[in-house]
């Protein structure tokens, strides 16, 4: 036993000795191997780190957050010793970038602190992320600097920011307490929560994750085999001085765990470099950035991909020595004498299909206990099928072509003396189309459902005031902001009757009310009464009924004023639903309401004439006179927090996929020139034009992806149709989408195809007849 474990331990390092020592083309081969298997642990690395960066931005975010908007929340334990702070969140845009932060009102000198900040902000003083202080000091800041006009006394640090470029400030405000969704906070910090996953939200994550790590593993796998032809031809020689054919094996495992291990080191370097340059980064995608020590792969999964990787290019090593007859005089390929079996290759689709078929409706609406593992295996199993099945479709339409121009023979005739390799080089593409196919699929009902559209592009403006005025003298300010268009101003306020029952009152000038039911006759001083929804019983007050006037403030509901509703002028029908309107029963107009001392929020729509930045630019500085009491929101679209991660982590995995198999492409088309410079040589000796060696390289590549883009196209669809069943949505497809992912496959493809042009023209030549 010990001398059998000793012979083979002899085998493994005479393999590893061959992939050092084959001079300068043995080591080139391991180089372009070591590139191939690093760019795929590059991503796979890359990919672990997720669930650690996406835990340590919300474990920041939560760090300095506030209960805010929820009552039971916002009345926090007093600590003693701390002067509590009132604060409420504001949000800003500009420049397409989101701006978030806190309006502070401190009541004593003992007030807690925010992550990241040395001291909070008093009236006139605000503390701001260097990415926002950076933006406003640029020269195209001049739009946003009217609105950040207080001194600046710091800057927030790292551990306040969930990134290095987030848009983020404190601002010190003496009005803080008085307005109703300020909390009075004396610990910034809340608990985390976890996010729960509707069942389409959590096919998403798993249809996207293996789109986009199955590609990786079959990129891997594809390096693993780079120069068989080389090295089948030294395991010849091996056998001319005696090997078995179980040594072949052994020493062949040996140079593929030489070749994986320098990709893994590889790997983790580029990992590394990535890493320190990734916080340099401002794309949209990566909103505030990452910071470097958010990148930091599970170590569980890290250790996994160290020995996964050399396994796997060992098994793929030993496993394409299957058709490989290595004799002592040479190598004899089986190709015609034992054709492709297709039975194996059905496993993996059959099996994924009739998983996902059992699983019909189960993640219509909340993730379902025990439906997880099939899905996700039926998912594997069919982006898996691609690779399987396309050697063997390749296989079989190249045999019954023929004829045609000399490139065209030229590279049928390579395709059916060797259609594998072609294959396995675009089979990682086809994963991709696949994965894209059915990703744009389920993005659809998504969409409809956490992204829906809201209508024509609007700002929405509110604002709490005790005085009507403030809602007239906005409007006047909102209509003279250049390129805004129909502007509606009103005031919501809470009423509650003698029942107990909160009620909403929308308090507008008659035009204002006219656009927001059917109101035909109206003046200054009338009350109107809302019918109310089909089924719903009514509950306006009526004339004469005595109301009470409330406000939230500081996290408290306070008693404001005494109202007497006047005479009901009429009921109406709603007929615009907006945010002051929605659930109001009463519609005053401003003279009903004289001399009462009333707490409301300002209302305000501007209709915007296209998604123009100037102008909401402008309109958000024409609230500068209001201090921060005034918000704004701009939009066509709500969005989904979580919807919005999920498609931005896609996003940014799919732009990084699409490097990695353009990049793969390229070495493993490289290889295949270096494999084959001396056949080009004699060619272009016997005559053959190199413009005909390149129209021949170029077929080689484009019937192999023609092949795979139906291949793809096929399974993609039925992956769609399985998935949509599952979480009981409509088929709907966007064709001019699926169009445009083949076409980036192809130009992919062929664009890899066309950067190899350069080493075809050194490689055909007569140069290339020389032997060492």
């Amino acid at each position: 036993m010990i001398v059998r474990m000793f012979r083979w331990w002899q085998d493994l390092m005479l393999g590893i000795r061959l992939a050092v020592s084959g001079g300068r083309a043995g080591w080139g081969r391991l180089a372009l191997t070591a590139i191939g298997v690093g760019l795929g642990v590059t991503v796979l690395l890359a990919a672990t780190s997720v669930g650690n960066m996406l835990q340590a931005r919300d474990d920041r975010g939560y760090a300095r957050s506030i209960s805010n908007g929820d009552p039971n929340q916002a009345r926090q334990t007093p600590v003693a010793g701390v002067d509590p702070v009132y604060a409420a969140q504001r949000t800003d845009q500009f420049a397409g970038r989101d701006i978030t932060g806190y309006i502070v009102q401190k009541t004593g000198p003992n007030a807690p602190l925010a992550p990241g900040v040395d001291r909070l902000p008093d009236p006139g003083e605000m503390v701001l992320s260097p990415a926002l202080a950076e933006m406003l000091n640029a020269p195209g800041g001049d739009l946003l600097r009217p609105r950040y006009t207080e001194r600046a006394i710091g800057a927030v640090g790292p551990e306040g920011l969930t990134g290095p470029h987030e848009l983020f400030f404190y601002v010190g405000v003496s009005d803080v307490a008085d307005q109703h969704e300020a909390v009075r906070v004396y610990r910034f910090g809340v608990p985390s929560v976890p996010t729960k996953l509707t069942g389409l939200l959590w096919l998403l994550i798993v249809l996207g994750a293996a789109a986009l790590l199955v590609p990786v593993v079959v990129f891997v796998a594809s390096s693993a085999r780079l120069a068989a032809a080389a090295r089948d031809r030294r395991l010849a020689a091996l056998r001319l001085v005696g090997a078995d054919g179980d040594q072949v094996r052994r020493i062949a495992a040996g140079e593929a765990f030489v070749g994986a291990l320098t990709g893994l080191l590889v790997g983790v370097v580029l990992f590394l470099i990535g890493r320190s340059l990734v916080p340099n980064l401002t794309v949209p995608a990566l909103r505030g950035g990452i910071f470097s020590a958010d990148i930091s792969p599970n170590w569980i999964l890290a250790t996994l991909i160290v020995v996964a990787v050399p396994l796997l290019a060992v098994a793929v090593a030993t496993f394409s020595l299957r058709r490989v007859i290595i004799e002592p005089l040479g190598v004899v390929r089986r190709a015609h004498n034992q054709r492709r079996r297709l039975w194996w290759r059905l496993v993996p689709p059959v099996l994924g299909i009739g998983l996902l078929a059992t699983q019909g409706g189960r993640l219509r609406n909340e993730l379902t206990a025990g439906s997880e593992l099939p899905v996700a295996a039926g998912i594997v199993l069919l982006l898996a099928a691609v690779p399987l099945v396309l050697p063997w479709i390749v296989e079989r339409v190249v045999a019954r072509l023929a004829g045609g121009s000399p490139a065209w023979q030229l590279a049928i005739r390579r395709l059916q003396l060797d259609s594998g390799t072609p294959a396995r080089v675009v089979g990682g593409v086809a994963v991709v189309l696949t994965g894209a196919i059915a990703l744009q699929a389920m993005f659809i009902p998504a969409t409809t459902e956490y992204a829906p559209a809201v209508g024509e592009p609007k700002m929405y403006v509110s604002m709490p005031s005790a005085d009507l005025r403030t809602a007239f003298s906005l409007e006047d300010k909102l209509r003279k902001v250049p390129g805004a268009g129909q502007i509606d101003a009103g005031a919501f306020a809470e009423v509650r009757n003698g029942d107990g029952g909160l009620l909403g009152m929308y308090i507008a000038n008659c035009d204002d009310l006219r656009r927001s039911a059917a109101i035909t006759s109206c003046s200054d001083g009338d009350v109107f009464a809302v019918d109310p929804p089909p089924g719903a019983n009514p509950v306006a007050p009526t004339a004469g009924q005595r109301v009470t006037l409330e406000s939230y403030a500081g996290g408290s509901t306070t008693n404001v004023a005494q109202w007497t509703v006047p005479a009901i002028t009429g009921k109406v029908r709603r007929q615009q639903h907006g945010q002051a309107t929605e659930g109001s029963v009463l519609y005053a107009t401003p003279a009903a309401l004289a001399g009462v001392s009333l707490p409301i929020d300002v209302e305000a729509t501007v209709q915007l004439s296209a998604s123009d930045d100037v102008v909401v630019q402008h309109v958000r500085n024409a609230l500068v006179p209001y201090g921060w009491r005034a918000t704004a929101f701009a939009g066509t679209a709500i969005v989904s927090g979580t919807f919005w991660l999920i498609g931005e982590v896609l996003t940014i995995g799919s732009v990084i996929t699409l490097l990695l198999a353009a990049a793969s492409l390229l070495v493993v088309a490289l290889e295949q020139i270096r494999e084959r410079r001396r056949a080009l040589a004699v060619l272009t000796a016997n005559g053959v034009k190199r413009s005909v060696l390149a129209r021949s390289l170029l077929w080689q590549s484009a019937v192999p992806i023609a092949v795979a883009v139906v291949v793809a196209m096929v399974i993609g669809l039925t992956l769609t149709g399985l998935l949509l069943y599952v979480s009981g949505q409509p088929l709907v497809l966007d064709w001019p989408a699926m169009a445009l992912f083949v076409g980036t496959a192809v130009v992919a493809v062929l664009a890899s195809t066309g950067c190899t042009l350069p080493s075809l023209w050194r490689a055909a030549s007569v140069e290339g007849l020389r032997d060492e």
